[in-house]
């Protein structure tokens, strides 16, 4: 093989890599800018959603929150059995298998009324949650 024809193959491979490496990293700088442009309008309109809404609305929604289950755990038992309001209950009875199978289980759902206040488990289950998760944020506040 002549030596202008490797130096023919070696420039053309050598051109082919320095314009390649060159386009690259012409596009990595484009993809950079429109980077930072998308990053400066995100940030700019994260700075208009604040304006928007007052810092402490979620502070004021989760203590309205907490305020709301406290009172339906604590000062609800004692406080609203006095003004005798009837509370409707619904009740899923199941009446079981009769003559060894041949009429079988049915289901019937019954209306009670309930004088009083009606403490379920999901009132308890929230105040546990809150109770912990104020405990928890205390133990993790930083004393410094």
């Amino acid at each position: 093989m002549p030596i202008e024809l490797l130096t023919l193959i070696g420039g053309a491979t050598t051109g082919f890599i320095f314009r390649y490496m060159a386009e690259k990293r012409m596009a990595e700088q484009e993809n950079f800018k429109r980077l930072l442009d998308a990053n400066t309008r995100t940030n700019s309109n994260q700075d208009a959603a604040t304006k928007r809404v007052p810092v402490d609305a979620g502070k004021t929604v989760r203590q309205l929150i907490v305020l709301a289950v406290l009172f339906g755990a604590i000062v609800a038992p004692f406080v609203l059995p006095f003004f005798d309001i009837p509370t409707v209950v619904e009740v899923t009875q199941i009446n079981p298998e009769i003559l060894f199978g041949i009429i079988p289980e049915t289901k019937e759902t019954i209306f009670h009324t309930v004088s009083g206040y009606l403490y379920t488990q999901e009132t308890r289950q929230i105040l546990v949650s809150i109770v912990g998760f104020y405990f928890g944020s205390a133990a993790a506040g930083n004393k410094s």
